[in-house]
């Protein structure tokens, strides 16, 4: 592959959440920064939103991997197309609990049991839904909804972190209820140009570069053609350091870009940035 020719240690834009490649740009922080205070603050549902490719998985994984792990229980679900029943079993199966039997009420218990009992031990209790758009039905909206009444005088017994699409938000409206029970709900958009080039330049430095083989003209045309949206961007600059490698050349100009192009035609993309 082209990690020699570039003198890589690591293929750069990669579309896998590696936190060695997280891009803390301000808007990045800022996300990180709200999700961690109301995280820590048990403020019961918290939600984030994003188009396709806006890094919404990375900036959740990550801000779930800074969290000391004495002090947070962590469901995990990242495939929620669920009925409320497999919902309420998966998240019982996150936290090592019983998941057998077609009692709710039987689950819910064992549930409310293993809260109580982390509260009492100074843990918190987090479930974390990705891709939440997906969650087929409003009744298993409801089911989650429903865990935040799980709460003891002074708090509640567990977090519940959805991520999502934009359509997410239209789902929730539907359950006005749900909707009021959102402390916190922030937008991930995508990069602005100043943000592309520094993020480009950011994973190949992870990825061990020590060369300059970006132009300005190429990354305004790879922001221009991607709308700014991580796993695009990371798609095309891939392809063009495969096609600069076949090519023989030292650098990524407009050039190469708009001839990889040709090659590998991409959509382009439109994105608002937020």
């Amino acid at each position: 592959m082209y990690l020699e020719y570039w003198k890589l240690n690591d293929f750069p834009f990669e579309n896998v959440p590696d936190p060695a490649y997280f891009y803390d740009s301000a808007k990045h922080h800022k996300v990180l920064e709200e999700l961690t205070i109301n995280i820590q603050r048990r403020k019961g549902a918290v939600m984030l939103t994003g188009e396709i490719g806006s890094g919404k998985t990375t900036v959740i994984q990550r801000t779930l991997l800074d969290l000391p792990e004495e002090r947070f229980d962590i469901a995990l679900i990242n495939y929620p197309s669920l009925t409320p029943l497999e919902m309420l079993r998966e998240v019982n199966r996150q936290l090592g609990l019983e998941t057998s039997g077609e009692n709710r009420n039987h689950l819910l218990q064992i549930l409310q049991e293993h809260l109580i009992a982390n509260a009492r031990a100074g843990r918190d209790t987090l479930i974390c839904i990705d891709e939440a758009q997906s969650i087929p039905s409003i009744e298993t909206l409801e089911e989650l909804r429903l865990l935040l009444n799980f709460q003891m005088s002074s708090r509640f017994l567990l977090t519940l972190i959805l991520v999502g699409q934009p359509e997410l938000q239209a789902k929730i409206r539907q359950l006005p209820q749900f909707q009021q029970r959102i402390a916190l709900h922030m937008h991930l958009g995508a990069l602005s140009l100043p943000e592309t080039a520094h993020y480009m330049l950011h994973r190949l430095q992870a990825a061990g570069s020590t060369d300059h083989i970006l132009t300005r003209q190429a990354v305004e045309q790879i922001h221009e053609h991607t709308g700014g949206i991580p796993r695009c961007i990371n798609h095309l600059t891939d392809r063009c350091l495969m096609a600069g490698m076949r090519r023989g050349v030292s650098r990524l100009d407009k050039s190469l870009v708009l001839n990889t192009l040709e090659e590998y035609p991409m959509e382009p993309m439109n994105y608002q940035y937020a």
